[in-house]
């Protein structure tokens, strides 16, 4: 009878704990479902985080190494993502069109995909006809570079400094006022704030 009781509490209580953690998860937020890693409520530009200096090296899926040092001169945008990140798949024909319309303009887009499959990013990429750099991380470059969720984007200047973070799906016209600011920054024009 002892043993009965012992395996019973010892398979109860944590079931007790379980079923409590989940409905203070449920009024806590409303019975809202949570997508872990996904960035749809902090839209916009947010403070870095990570150093101005940063720098990484991605394996392409093409086999290449890549990174920023390789890029210095070039105004660069480098895109966290994933093929089953909703944002992302939202947002994944305009970066494909941003890249087409900046790139003979001094700009290079670099995608990092994070927490996926590389079939599953292979076909995002072909279903968006996305020509630009694409690599698999880790981890490493993810936790280094201080991503808190996906889409985040990292602009980084001609003179190789990190120098916006931008969180969450962009538009067309936040990507064009961003590169605009940066390619007139590298040709030395003079501009006001961000329009």
């Amino acid at each position: 009878m002892n043993q009965r009781r012992a395996v019973a509490i010892g398979v109860g209580v944590p079931l007790v704990l379980l079923a409590a953690l989940l409905a203070w998860g449920v009024a806590r937020t409303g019975g809202s479902q949570g997508r872990p890693g996904v960035n749809d409520s902090y839209i916009g530009e947010v403070a870095l985080t990570v150093e101005p200096d940063a720098d990484f090296q991605l394996t392409t899926l093409s086999g290449d190494i890549v990174s920023l040092e390789q890029l210095r001169g070039k105004v660069v945008v480098v895109d966290f993502w994933s093929s089953w990140c909703a944002p992302c798949r939202a947002e994944g024909p305009v970066l494909a069109e941003s890249y087409r319309k900046w790139r003979d303009s001094g700009v290079e887009f670099v995608g990092i995909a994070v927490w996926d499959e590389r079939a599953e990013i292979e076909h995002f990429i072909e279903a968006n006809d996305i020509e630009y750099i694409n690599g698999i991380d880790n981890g490493r470059i993810l936790v280094n570079w201080g991503v808190r969720g996906i889409p985040e984007k990292f602009f980084v200047n001609a003179d190789g400094e990190v120098v916006k973070k931008v969180t969450g799906p962009n538009t067309a016209d936040t990507l064009d006022r961003v590169l605009e600011e940066l390619t007139d920054e590298a040709l030395g024009i003079r501009t006001s704030a961000v329009r």
